[in-house]
């Protein structure tokens, strides 16, 4: 009797919460919903998948169902969310994947073949898959114009499988489905970078897109096989409060594992200098290129700050050389993309900066969660930057930026979405930055703040506002604005990315995202330091591309050479 009291007392309290939660919504229980809306977010892409390869044999058809599957992960995300607002507690959901009975005596742990499927919904997951699926949904709308496309089914079905990697990894509860996710999400965007085929050249970028971050999944995998050979479980629950209690297990190991933690953070994350597995992918559908170049910051976040007890935990050498990485590649990526003058890898360099910067903002505890909202906004904001660069790109028949310009005469919804993918970009990194006071991490993050705000100020300069003059078999008169669908795919993705800024500077969200912790203040003078980089490297774009536009871009394609 003594042993049943806390359970009775259990049952008891989600009695008394499921009516307060009845009586709060007029008599109707939401927390009903959630035994078919938790399920609904993994079986949906499953669903699509197999539909998409086996039963759809048009294009329209094949884009409208991937766009309803989206959706209807969205509502269940959505719906999971709203039930479990004020909820602190994670809600977890577990199916039997796999059951075979092996044995019928011996010890009864034996017995037994089982694998579990384990979902786990917390506040830090439910964004995490809000900010993924929009970008897939966008990336997909602005799919279905492409009309000369090749493969438009088999380019759905990639983009399921896709969506079922990323939301399988953000919800798992263990390491192990974790990494098997990933793996999944990691073959998913082979398929779709390498979606044109057909000649020499998209061979070789196929296999640059396929083997380094290939050697990112692997690190994973290292890692995972290096904690289970100690601890016995990859249960993250279970396994961070034991990291220093198993006899025979010391720093070395939680070293090991924790460095190759942080190197696939750092590649599939596409940092410097593992950002050519995109751009040497950037001839990709654009609609390709925006899902992956979105969705994979985000996802690295998750790692990282699921990872941040083990990285805690080892001695300082994981912590440093990841700060040190994170640093140095948040100041050479967007330099790198000055001397860039292909637009989509231009983009994808400067933009690799926020993400760094997001990285590093993870790593410390006064800014891990607005380093995770920062990654939110980039990955929404360089997805609607790369649509836009897509539109002027096949409206303008170049890539080079000094053949592109006059998108806000011509392309003004494009031109408005550059707009929005440069201040987001710009701004992103700005949350962590005034987080930092008079920390080592401000040599990297002052540089950064300035050079990101400079590469995306440049690429929209360059784009919107130079001049587009006529070539052989061009005609600039002839330039005409991208489909209705395409542009305001893109410019919602860049009102994501702000929106997704504006959410690190609320106190409210960081307590949503980690229940009961405010947001740390900024503080006030390195704030005001912070803004004044961003503003000059804004300020330095808009007067040497003013002022001797076709100067700089040459100077930039010699150096590039």
């Amino acid at each position: 009797m003594v042993d049943s009291l806390p359970v009775l007392l259990a049952a008891s309290s989600a009695r008394a919460a499921s009516a307060a939660t009845a009586a709060r919504h007029g008599g109707f229980n939401p927390t009903a919903l959630l035994p078919w809306a938790a399920p609904l977010v993994l079986a949906a892409p499953v669903v699509g998948f197999v539909v998409q390869a086996v039963g759809i044999r048009g294009r329209r058809a094949a884009g409208n169902f991937g766009l309803f599957v989206v959706l209807v992960m969205l509502a269940a995300t959505a719906t999971v969310a709203w039930v479990r607002f004020h909820v602190a507690a994670a809600y977890t959901v577990t199916y039997d994947w796999i059951n075979i009975p092996v044995a019928y005596q011996g010890d009864p742990r034996f017995q037994e073949f089982v694998v579990e499927l384990a979902m786990r919904y917390d506040h830090l997951a439910l964004a995490g898959l809000g900010g993924v699926l929009v970008v897939l949904l966008l990336a997909l709308a602005w799919q279905r114009t492409a009309r000369g496309e090749q493969g438009p089914i088999r380019f759905q079905a990639a983009a399921m499988l896709l969506a079922l990697g990323v939301s399988g990894a953000l919800l798992s509860p263990d390491l192990a489905a974790f990494a098997g996710f990933w793996v999944v999400a990691g073959v998913a965007s082979y398929l779709l970078l390498g979606h044109r085929w057909g000649t020499e050249a998209a061979g070789r970028r196929g296999r640059i897109a396929l083997a380094l971050p290939f050697a990112g999944d692997v690190a994973l995998l290292a890692a995972v096989a290096v904690l289970y050979s100690r601890f016995g479980t990859l249960e993250m629950g279970g396994l961070w409060p034991q990291l220093h209690g198993v006899p025979g297990v010391g720093l070395k190991s939680l070293d090991a594992a924790a460095v190759l933690a942080v190197v696939a953070v750092a590649i599939r994350g596409s940092i410097w200098p593992f950002t050519p597995w995109q751009t040497a992918a950037a001839d990709a559908p654009p609609a390709a290129l925006a899902a992956v170049a979105g969705i994979w910051p985000v996802l690295a976040g998750t790692l990282l700050l699921r990872i941040l007890p083990l990285i805690g935990g080892a001695g300082p050498q994981p912590h440093h050389i990841a700060a040190y990485a994170f640093g140095v590649a948040a100041v050479v990526g967007p330099l790198a993309s000055l001397i860039a003058t292909d637009a989509r890898r231009a983009l994808l360099l400067g933009s690799s900066g926020v993400v760094a910067l997001g990285l590093l903002g993870i790593l410390y505890s006064p800014s891990d969660q607005v380093g995770f909202t920062a990654l939110l906004a980039v990955g929404a904001a360089r997805a609607g930057g790369l649509l836009a660069v897509g539109a002027a790109v096949a409206a303008m028949r170049s890539v080079d930026l000094r053949d592109l310009g006059g998108a806000w005469v011509r392309m003004r919804w494009t031109a408005l979405a550059l707009l929005l993918a440069a201040v987001g970009l710009a701004v992103a990194g700005y949350g962590p930055a005034s987080l930092r006071p008079s920390s080592i991490a401000w040599l990297a993050l002052a540089p950064g703040l300035a050079l990101v705000a400079l590469a995306a100020f440049r690429t929209y300069l360059a784009i919107a506002h130079g001049p587009l003059r006529r070539r052989r078999a061009f005609e600039p008169s002839r330039v005409r604005e991208a489909p209705a669908l395409a542009a305001g795919g893109a410019v919602v993705s860049g009102l994501a990315g702000l929106v997704a800024v504006l959410l690190a500077f609320w106190p409210g969200w960081a307590g949503y995202l980690q229940h009961g912790a405010g947001a740390a203040p900024g503080h006030g003078i390195w704030a005001v330091v912070g803004a004044v980089l961003v503003v000059a490297g804004a300020a330095t774009a808009l007067v040497g591309l003013g002022a001797a536009r076709d100067a700089v871009l040459g100077v930039a394609a010699a150096a590039g050479t």
